[in-house]
């Protein structure tokens, strides 16, 4: 895999060196993708087709309100409902005898069924998903390159646990001497990572005792926040 696009995005998250460098290529990603549904782009056939297909998780529909363009989101939600209520509205005129509740449940489970898949799509999910998937793969690109690039990767102070279960997961399709350096490079780095917040929770703890109130709070002051961001992420593992 030679330098492209992906590269320099990911080395930009490496050399932060704050936290978990994914979910800061996570939050960019976001941003971005946010940005350009909120622009012309919604205008656009093929992605008013796809919003009004898949529609918006309830994270991104907030964050697409927030962006304050009122008229672009109620353009894309009115037709988004439109197809919506066509395409329910198919699905109950489909029953063929018994109530609609009574002996024939089919429409209801296929109302379900139809309701199930519409919650569980999301325009901005998937394309931030897709794009993040290429940056695991290039992380792992940079990472068997070795040299400056591959000393950056070390020095990462570990990852939070959605990240870091997926990059487990990359891992695992790779050959045996890859796993085994994974293992010796990652995840005993991530233990320590994750012992030394667990040792600065404690203390964090400890702090409430008043017999503790005028010791030092070390690095545990925000401790809480930090292990907060260690098991959930700062998106709270939303492409995961």
């Amino acid at each position: 895999m030679a330098d492209h696009i992906h590269t320099i995005p990911v080395l930009d998250a490496l050399r932060e060196n704050k936290g978990c460098a994914f979910c800061t290529m996570f939050e960019m990603l976001e941003k971005a993708a946010i940005g350009f549904i909120m622009s012309p782009a919604y205008m656009e056939d093929d992605v008013r087709k796809a919003t009004n297909r898949v529609g918006f998780c309830a994270r991104h529909l907030s964050q697409m309100y927030d962006a304050q363009n009122r008229l672009g989101l109620a353009l894309m939600l009115h037709t988004h409902l439109q197809k919506l209520n066509a395409d329910m509205a198919k699905i109950a005129k489909a029953r063929v005898s018994g109530s609609f509740f009574g002996g024939d449940a089919g429409p209801v489970v296929k109302l379900h069924s139809y309701a199930t898949e519409v919650n569980g799509s999301c325009y901005v999910c998937t394309r931030v998903d897709t794009t993040f998937e290429r940056y695991v793969d290039t992380f792992f690109h940079l990472w068997g390159r070795g040299g400056d690039e591959g000393a950056l990767i070390k020095a990462q102070p570990g990852f939070c646990m959605p990240h870091f279960a997926k990059l487990a997961s990359a891992a695992a399709k790779m050959g045996k001497g890859k796993r085994d350096r994974f293992v010796e490079e990652f995840v005993t780095k991530q233990l320590a990572h994750m012992q030394a917040l667990a040792d600065d929770l404690d203390w964090f703890t400890q702090k409430f005792d008043h017999r503790n109130a005028d010791l030092p709070w070390n690095n545990a002051k925000d401790a809480l926040l930090r292990s907060v961001a260690l098991l959930g992420g700062t998106h709270g593992g939303k492409n995961d």
